[in-house]
């Protein structure tokens, strides 16, 4: 689908950049994984790393060999080891990275977007929400995922309201299957608000509640807080 429209998944994996090479048991030293995002040079190689903690990492090897548009960059959950000449990538896997968009945007016009998901882990880091969602599936295609953002407070009390849309194209819930998202929020920092932080209200339908929406999760956004 075109950038700007909602993401749609096939759940039995997100599309990997490229897998590391090696065997399946090959052990990897002090090796973190994590939500990043790196940035490509001219020649579409991946030139940087940015942890969401911590400081901004040169890449010294990337065993992926991934490429991707030139000195463009791009959200994915990464194994890599810090090295003293910078970062070593083991493996880059892809993330949902859904723009939030106002409940009256087209592309929410078709369907409710109410089905339901778990939230495993959920959290905020350098301009981003991240979250990992547990999903019941059959044959996990078809699944699509948005951002329903409300900033109608946002110039006064500097409060943004997000409500999770997801669409599960009527797929049966035997399974488990997992989604993992990073939502981002930079943009957020250019409006004119009264407060330094920007208090980030995020809802979303769960299992076991019909159509009752949970709304327990609230973070304090600070643009480019590292920590």
């Amino acid at each position: 689908m075109k950038i700007g429209k909602l993401y749609m998944i096939w759940l039995w994996g997100l599309l990997l950049l490229m897998a590391a090479c090696g065997d399946d048991d090959y052990y990897y030293p002090s090796v973190k994984m994590e939500f990043v995002t790196i940035e490509a040079g001219d020649d579409g190689r991946i030139r940087t790393l940015i942890p969401d903690k911590g400081d901004i990492l040169p890449v010294s090897q990337d065993l992926t060999g991934s490429t991707i548009s030139p000195n463009t960059f791009r959200r994915v959950m990464s194994n890599y080891e810090m090295m003293e000449e910078g970062a070593k990538i083991y493996s880059l896997q892809s993330l949902l990275t859904p723009t939030p968009k106002p409940k009256d945007d087209p592309a929410f016009k078709d369907k409710e977007g109410k089905d339901p998901v778990e939230v495993v882990s959920i959290w905020l880091g350098r301009d981003y929400l991240n979250m990992i969602l547990n999903l019941k599936v059959s044959t996990g295609k078809g699944h699509t995922f948005g951002i329903i953002e409300d900033k109608s407070e946002l110039e006064t009390t500097g409060s943004v309201d997000m409500l999770l849309y997801h669409d599960a194209d009527s797929d049966e819930e035997y399974y488990n299957r997992r989604a993992y998202i990073s939502v981002p929020l930079k943009q957020y920092a250019e409006s004119e608000h009264p407060t330094d932080g920007i208090k980030i209200k995020f809802r979303y339908y769960t299992y076991g509640k019909e159509a009752d929406v949970i709304e327990d999760y609230e973070f304090e956004y600070t643009p480019g807080k590292t920590e």
